[in-house]
């Protein structure tokens, strides 16, 4: 899905990021997203052996990291569980591997918030690695065996969902918000927590429409103007 929209629209956004805090503005386009999603792909295959099926732990805030995190795991063919520390590889902030301490046997590794996404400049717990080169140096295009739709994506109170079930309930979602095909999509933190993670790439790719991932901002009326918003996205209930 990032391949076609690489050759549709290859310059336009697909997400982006808009922290309040900060004062900063982050753009990914389709060909970012696919450069980002092959080389964290190849990291978790190569660098860290995890083979299709395995499952991720993703603690990352409302952030442009989340989007691309998402697009490097299921092009891996990686499970995404956000709450259950029985993961074999957690990837979360500084911040966040000082918060987890020993809770989970899985090796950790962080990112940083930067917009532009350099390296983590703090001190990190013992045994923690930023991961940022590692995924730098990975080649630009994918080197492994693609996903199917019936590939492991998404795993929640032990129950996982493939690529396809995914991607049902994106465009479930995205119809309850009202978002259309060239739509804007406004998700921010105060969207449910799974609902949230599939706002930040499966909603846009299901449905050709782009996201604005909004952190830490007071004022979302202006956001909204700004990025010509067309839907917001709000916690729905799930069958």
């Amino acid at each position: 899905m990032l391949q076609q929209r690489r050759r549709t629209a290859p310059a336009l956004p697909v997400v982006t990021h808009v922290d309040g805090r900060a004062g900063t503005r982050t753009e990914l386009s389709a060909v970012s997203l696919e450069n980002a999603a092959a080389k964290i792909a190849n990291a978790l295959r190569d660098e860290f052996e995890l083979e299709s099926g395995a499952v991720l732990g993703l603690r990352l805030p409302v952030h442009w990291q989340r989007a691309a995190w998402c697009a490097g795991a299921w092009t891996a063919g990686c499970a995404i569980d956000v709450q259950s520390d029985d993961v074999d590889l957690v990837v979360t902030t500084p911040q966040g591997a000082a918060a987890l301490g020993g809770t989970t046997r899985a090796p950790i590794v962080v990112v940083s918030l930067h917009p532009f996404g350099l390296p983590v400049d703090a001190a990190l717990p013992p045994g923690v690695a930023d991961v940022t080169l590692a995924v730098r140096q990975q080649p630009d295009a994918y080197l492994f065996d693609p996903p199917t739709g019936a590939t492991p994506a998404w795993r929640e109170s032990g129950a996982t969902a493939s690529q396809q079930e995914v991607l049902i309930r994106a465009r479930e979602l995205a119809g309850a918000w009202g978002l259309g095909t060239t739509g804007t999509l406004l998700a921010d933190e105060r969207l449910a927590e799974a609902d949230g993670w599939l706002a930040a790439l499966a909603v846009p790719l299901a449905t050709g429409a782009s996201v604005v991932l909004a952190s830490n901002v007071a004022d979302l009326e202006s956001v909204v103007a700004q990025e010509r918003v067309t839907a917001r996205a709000v916690s729905a209930a799930r069958p």
